[in-house]
């Protein structure tokens, strides 16, 4: 049996994503085990791959139980897995207790190092473009040193300030994002600006690799600007750990070839010469003008937000667009 046969009847797919939907939708089953999962509700299928799957999870299905689910906690994994299920079944960022969030940063907890396992992918998943991807731009898109999305028009702007590698922004980018995309964006009310944050006080964030990224997302940009808000999704959806060293020229060019971009080796030339690297230091240093210490964070009007906080955020770009 191949990753995408049905563990249920055998069925082939192409993608992950096939077999994902078939399994759901034809046996309500978890396509990693076969399982039959109790409810209609697909929460009831995100519990269990949380609980039952934490280390075989991909960044797309993860990122997708993780903003549906809030109530999976370390008792839950603990008392269906043992101690070492629950532990490997922890983002880096965050651990679960009672339902609630303490952000720690990849510090250990308990004496318990906590690593990133999730998004572990074998493949590109190329589903249908969702808000993100099929995000309209401004029609003089070489007027924007940084890609946008919206309207030259829009009554307000927003900066978000994000990296390729943070596994919150994959979380962001797969959640709330395309909702102030469809709510704000669509509309012409709202011009979204994206900033890659490569580097942070001179140094590489988030890896020595990640300015390849950033040189890649830049590439986009200034060579296939209509296929760069698909390429920002697919990237994102396809995240791989925050830990590996995953951001070379051969894995970016995959990622535009994925995307559509119309030439995908001038990303990798890109990548290669180091492009856009006076842009991207640029970045860096506005961020630290502004006070920006992490990602993602957005810049909505003279404040700085966590969209972690979604209503908070929300009334901050209400605000904006009211006030403009």
């Amino acid at each position: 049996m191949s990753a995408n046969d049905c563990p249920v009847c055998d069925e082939g797919f192409d993608s992950a994503g096939g077999v994902r939907r078939h399994a759901w939708e034809a046996h309500s089953a978890c396509h990693y085990c076969g399982e039959q999962v109790a409810g209609d509700e697909t929460a009831a299928l995100y519990r269990h791959w949380l609980v039952a799957h934490p280390e075989d999870l991909s960044r797309r299905d993860a990122n997708r139980a993780e903003n549906e689910v809030d109530s999976i906690t370390f008792g839950d994994r603990l008392s269906n897995g043992g101690v070492g299920a629950a532990v490997r079944g922890l983002p880096r960022r965050a651990f679960l207790v009672g339902g609630g969030v303490l952000a720690i940063g990849g510090v250990a907890a308990g004496g318990i190092a906590l690593s990133n396992v999730l998004g572990r992918t074998e493949e590109i998943e190329t589903e249908e473009a969702g808000p993100v991807g099929n995000a309209s731009i401004p029609d003089a898109p070489g007027d924007y040193r940084y890609a946008v999305m919206g309207s030259a028009d829009a009554a307000a702007t927003v900066t978000y300030f994000g990296s390729w590698k943070c596994p919150v922004c994959a979380r962001f980018g797969e959640g709330f994002l395309p909702t102030l995309v469809a709510d704000y964006v669509a509309p012409g009310d709202l011009r979204i600006e994206f900033r890659n944050l490569a580097y942070f006080g001179g140094d590489p964030f988030l890896g020595p690799d990640a300015p390849n990224a950033g040189q890649a997302g830049l590439a986009v940009w200034n060579t296939d600007p209509s296929s760069y808000w698909r390429f920002h999704e697919v990237v994102f959806r396809n995240q791989p750990p925050e830990a590996q060293h995953w951001a070379t020229p051969d894995k970016l060019e995959a990622f535009a070839a994925a995307a559509g971009v119309s030439d995908p080796g001038a990303i990798r030339s890109a990548v290669q010469n180091d492009e856009y690297d006076d842009a991207l230091r640029a970045t860096s240093q506005r961020a630290q003008q502004l006070g920006v210490s992490g990602t993602p964070t957005l810049r909505i009007g003279n404040s700085l937000v966590n969209p972690g906080n979604q209503q908070q955020t929300r009334n901050r770009i209400e605000t904006a667009i009211e006030n403009a």
